[in-house]
């Protein structure tokens, strides 16, 4: 969380920011960070990740729950602290190695450029081919006391990342 943050949003609530209209965007927000704020300076904060926990998704109810059991009262598997990502780039680089036979860092790198996974965090995902980015689901969700509803899902969404070459 970059410095300021907190005396930033504090601010804004002593201002009546929300109170006023004022919406609140912060893209990287997950259940962890909602930890670490008063709630009435986060509630009703939106931000945009790959997974909240409100998640409707089985696999990922499936997920949380298996990682709830196995570290009960720790850090919460979240999107924006990159428990996701983090599982989903294991996940994907798994497919590789399968599907290469291999753990060549060439061979694995080459069928990575491809992999796909059905069951993530959030849903399904996929490399973009030449990107080195992942295509997949994505969630906007409003902060409500410590946890997040997910007001809209948008579905698989492209990294559109500019190819340098």
């Amino acid at each position: 969380m970059p410095p300021g943050v907190s005396a930033f949003l504090e601010q804004l609530h002593d201002a009546g920011f929300q109170k006023r209209g004022g919406q609140v965007v912060c893209t990287y927000f997950d259940e962890n960070l909602l930890a670490a704020f008063p709630r009435a300076h986060v509630d009703g904060i939106l931000s945009c990740l790959d997974h909240y926990q409100t998640i409707s998704h089985p696999f990922s109810r499936q997920l949380l729950a298996r990682y709830n059991k196995r570290f009960p009262n720790s850090q919460q598997f979240t999107g924006g602290s990159a428990c996701s990502g983090l599982y989903r780039g294991i996940r994907l680089w798994e497919a590789a190695v399968k599907e290469c036979q291999s753990v060549n860092a060439y061979d694995v790198a080459a069928a990575l450029d491809h992999a796909k996974i059905a069951d993530g965090p959030g849903g399904t995902a996929e490399m973009v081919p030449g990107q080195h980015h992942v295509r997949m689901n994505m969630y906007i969700g409003r902060a409500k006391g410590s946890a997040f509803e997910i007001v809209r899902s948008l579905g698989a969404i492209n990294p559109n990342e500019r190819v340098y070459r």
